[in-house]
């Protein structure tokens, strides 16, 4: 995680329709990882661990999923 977070730097300014495009794929890909994540929530474990790691994964895909979809100040 440290190594792309150092390099983020090196990079020039993204171009506004490239950067668009890719949000838009992020939020297409983690779209489908939410319904991998209900896919797993509806086996219903029985493992209450597991049902709650299950939930808190499905809580940090849609908060990311908002967050990259919030528009950025200028």
């Amino acid at each position: 995680m440290d190594s792309v977070i150092r390099g983020w730097h090196r990079h020039p300014d993204p171009d506004p329709e490239d950067e668009l495009r890719k949000v838009e794929m992020a939020v297409r890909q983690l779209e489908r990882a939410e319904l991998y994540v209900v896919s797993a929530i509806n086996l219903d474990l029985d493992r209450w661990e597991f049902r709650q790691a299950l939930h808190d994964l499905r809580c940090h895909v849609l908060e990311v999923s908002d967050l990259i979809r919030r528009p950025r100040p200028v």
